[in-house]
């Protein structure tokens, strides 16, 4: 059985991650939240279902350059475009993929892989895709199957996916809970083998920066409902850390932008799933 997936001869209740050094890992979605799927080429990329509701967004953490934060063309000496915290309104249910998008995923619908740490194994999320090249794997996946449209989650969605109800800078003490410059051994690992969250998401913090589909700009204030993001923009969101970060980025609230043409062997991506008809029944 591939991480990730779900066979289709077998219910969804008998898919487990990655068996690591002879230790089970949790159950997929044993958080209890609805689970489902979508269709690929061969196989099934698995998703869970986030409840509507509100959180505060962004910090009122102030971070500097002496507290491990590097300044770079991207990220200034210091956290301000994480400011202000704010109140979000998420209006709606959305589904979102249980996992980052996978190299065995990405090979299947796209006929190719671009990532650099081939090596780790096909259940390593995939990366070196650029937003755009997301948008290509998203176009394919929305034509070979009919119950969903597929798409990268907006900021606001993904940051209420990471924190899934937590009001802290992480879901969990960061070395149970994500890959990253402290434990990950200057590589990538296979998806699921560390704990997940409260809404049964795994590495959603560490292992891949994962992109989303909100130009870059800074926040308003106010309380806002189902925020989109500027109209326009010149670097598209990145989020989540990644496996050579210091832990000071392995937050919820971290931002990180890129142009739409980069890719690097530290950014994959994750799913976000809307049922096109009424009729889409979560897999329990």
């Amino acid at each position: 059985m591939r991480i990730g997936e779900v066979s289709r001869r077998m219910p969804c209740f008998h898919v487990i991650p990655l068996l690591v050094a002879l230790i089970s890992l949790p159950m997929p979605g044993s958080s209890g939240n609805p689970r489902d799927y979508v269709e690929l080429v061969k196989s099934r990329l698995v998703i869970v279902r986030i409840p509507a509701g509100a959180f505060q967004m962004g910090t009122d953490l102030v971070i500097r350059a002496d507290d491990h934060w590097e300044p770079c063309a991207k990220c200034p000496a210091r956290n301000d475009v994480e400011r202000p915290a704010h109140r979000v309104t998420i209006s709606e249910d959305f589904w979102m993929g249980q996992f980052p998008v996978t190299q065995r995923q990405w090979q299947e619908v796209m006929g190719t892989n671009p990532s650099y740490f081939q090596g780790v194994g096909p259940e390593a999320p995939a990366e070196q895709v650029s937003w755009r090249d997301v948008q290509a794997f998203l176009t394919k996946v929305n034509t070979i199957q009919v119950r969903w449209t597929v798409r990268l989650p907006t900021e606001a969605e993904w940051e209420y996916a990471a924190r899934a109800g937590s009001t802290g800078e992480t879901y969990g003490p960061l070395d149970d809970i994500a890959w990253y410059g402290g434990n990950a051994s200057h590589t990538i690992h296979a998806v699921g083998q560390k704990l997940h969250n409260a809404f049964g998401l795994y590495d959603m913090l560490g292992n891949v920066w994962q992109w989303c589909q909100d130009w870059f700009g800074p926040y308003s204030p106010g309380n806002v409902i189902d925020p989109q993001g500027p109209p326009t923009g010149e670097r598209r969101i990145t989020r989540g850390g990644c496996f050579y970060c210091d832990a000071v980025h392995e937050r919820a609230a971290r931002r990180n932008r890129d142009l739409e043409d980069h890719f690097s062997q530290s950014i994959g991506f994750r799913v976000v799933a809307i049922p096109r008809k009424s009729t889409a029944t979560p897999v329990h």
